[in-house]
């Protein structure tokens, strides 16, 4: 069997990204991943792209996969669990949802609002799944175990109902461009915030679509830009074009280098249109605490991104004394080349037992169980790194690149 691939050459001259090209509709492969009344349906499809690249659409995901979570529900329509505020959500959960990423970390829980799917990874490790896909519009929570720091990343994904095209239904219009959107908000054992959404998480889009023209997309550095691009509704959209990027195996994990990428992008409610949506206005106590607000974050594009990588480290408050500053302890420069300074206050410099530098694979590349304030790093490869200081009573973990 024979497919047929055809875009214009022409056209498809005319991009000069680093994306994959793909135009019209993609094959639907599964048509609805789930059934929820009065809901939009979530079908899977693939496309072949010009440079004969196979990519699923809206995107690959896990919703189907057993082993990777479910989140509990904060408010979803669908199932009927469409609780009045945070406390009626968190009282009918026994402790079997929360997933263990350290056995002696602390549990730490999450509330999410995401338009209209979200995978969460903490550590690399699955950690909870949007419960509905597409539509009625829905919110979670999530509880897993960890120590500080730690890592956070979040797949998220707009639905599509024209697969391969980023469009959807909207009134008169067959072809609208859905926007996106994700809010959250992380709490400790004690309640406290540690971790909103906002402008010091990045975020990275992988699926952009639909591009009505191909000269529209630009490139700066690793950002994926689109706001020349049109995103008019159309009645017939139907060879409009999509763009594709691979994601990084490893986009999960700790010690994957997220620098470079771009910094979230925040919206307001508004924008994100939620002042309407029971998932959300339930909860604005969590999401829009006026101490501290949590913001909507996506990539550079709300409307035309629809496959969107974020990342974010929850640094430690616990790693060192309490009687001691973030200033207690000095390690720079980061990134580094073939030296390391290492500056410690003086009780710290007392109760120093060793200092460690794992690689990727969790793998010990160096140890000193002595203080010195000068490493040299010659003896290792360029790469991301964890480095960790243990203290009498306390340890302190940061990541290390070597350039």
């Amino acid at each position: 069997m024979f497919m047929l691939l055809v875009i214009s050459h022409s056209a498809n001259s005319q991009y000069i990204g680093t994306g994959s090209v793909t135009q019209g509709h993609a094959t639907t492969t599964i048509p609805s991943i789930y059934t929820c009344t009065a809901g939009r349906t979530p079908a899977i499809g693939t496309i072949t792209a010009s440079d004969l690249t196979v990519w699923t659409v809206p995107a690959a995901v896990h919703f189907t996969d057993v082993s990777f979570p479910f989140a509990s529900d904060l408010y979803n329509p669908c199932n009927g669990h469409t609780y009045s505020n945070t406390a009626a959500a968190l009282a009918v959960l026994n402790g079997s949802d929360i997933v263990t990423v350290d056995a002696d970390g602390e549990v730490i829980t999450a509330f999410i609002f995401a338009d209209n799917y979200f995978e969460l990874y903490v550590n690399g490790i699955p950690i909870g799944k949007d419960n509905v896909p597409y539509t009625q519009f829905n919110s979670n929570i999530v509880r897993f175990r960890a120590k500080r720091p730690f890592t956070i990343a979040m797949q998220l994904v707009d639905w599509e109902e024209h697969l391969g095209l980023g469009a959807e239904l909207s009134g008169a219009f067959a072809y609208h461009d859905g926007d996106g959107g994700m809010v959250a908000v992380f709490k400790d054992a004690t309640g406290q915030i540690i971790a909103t959404t906002g402008p010091d998480w990045k975020a990275q889009t992988f699926y952009t679509a639909p591009v009505t023209d191909l000269t529209c997309p630009t490139e700066s550095g690793s950002s994926r830009l689109s706001s020349n691009c049109s995103n008019a509704d159309a009645t017939d959209g139907s060879n409009f074009f999509g763009l594709h990027w691979s994601k990084p195996a490893n986009w999960m994990e700790p010690t994957f280098n997220d620098l470079s990428w771009p910094a979230a992008t925040t919206f307001s409610n508004a924008t994100v249109g939620v002042n309407n949506k029971s998932a959300y206005t339930n909860f604005t106590d969590i999401f829009d605490d006026v101490s501290n607000d949590a913001q909507f974050i996506w990539s550079t594009n709300l409307i035309l991104d629809n496959e969107v990588i974020v990342r974010h480290t929850v640094n430690s408050s616990l790693m060192i004394p309490e009687t001691t500053t973030k200033q207690s302890v000095k390690i720079f420069p980061n990134p580094a080349q073939d030296k390391l300074v290492l500056i410690m206050d003086r009780e710290l410099t007392e109760s120093f037992r060793k200092l460690e530098i794992f690689n990727c694979l969790g793998q010990l590349v160096y140890r000193s169980n002595n203080y010195d304030d000068a490493i040299s790093l010659t003896e290792i490869a360029k790469g991301i790194y964890i480095i960790k200081i243990s203290l009498t009573c306390s340890q302190y973990i940061q990541k290390l690149v070597i350039q």
